[in-house]
């Protein structure tokens, strides 16, 4: 055998004894893999809930409420539709198992800022109406002068992403249902 041979040949068992001594975890241990009975309780949770349509009513609406007390508190700003409404993803967990689906409304865009002394007056309002269509729950990724980035949320998955840098956006997300 040659010198690269043998080379080759101890790298390729090192190698194979990494692979396996170390292990990749568990199937039990993977947050991916869902039991029958998790997926089954999924299934029957959608049974439950409203309707995709319904939910995205109620979500679409929510983000117009919110665009419409921004340009109340903030007048500067002037909101117009932008991009397209898309189907199918956003659904997690064992929900991906499911016939659920999702919806992700069209952005809600003003191209102008909502300015900083307004922005607390804009989240207090946006959080009202939020509550009001169930997503009480605020989780704030960014807060600093010039950039402000929150999203709203309910317990069964529905959610509204609403921030302001060099431009305002209000979005919506359907939590997982059945059309």
């Amino acid at each position: 055998m040659t010198v690269r041979g043998e080379w080759t040949a101890k790298t390729v068992a090192v190698i194979g004894a990494a692979i396996l001594t170390s292990g990749c975890g568990g199937m039990t241990d993977n947050p991916y893999n869902f039991g029958d009975d998790e997926i089954a309780a999924a299934a029957e949770s959608l049974s439950v809930r409203p309707s995709l349509a319904a939910t995205e009513r109620q979500v679409t609406d929510a983000v117009v409420r919110i665009g419409a007390a921004a340009a109340a508190i903030a007048p500067g700003t002037h909101w117009r539709w932008h991009r397209e409404r898309s189907l199918g993803g956003g659904c997690p967990g064992p929900y991906a198992y499911t016939d659920g689906l999702s919806v992700t409304t069209q952005a809600w865009l003003s191209d102008i800022p909502i300015g900083d002394a307004e922005w607390p007056a804009v989240l207090a309002a946006a959080r009202e109406i939020a509550a009001d269509a169930g997503m009480s729950r605020l989780h704030v990724h960014v807060d600093r002068p010039g950039h402000h980035d929150v999203t709203l949320s309910s317990d069964d998955g529905n959610r509204i992403t609403f921030g302001t840098s060099e431009a305002a956006s209000i979005r919506g997300i359907t939590g997982c249902r059945r059309s």
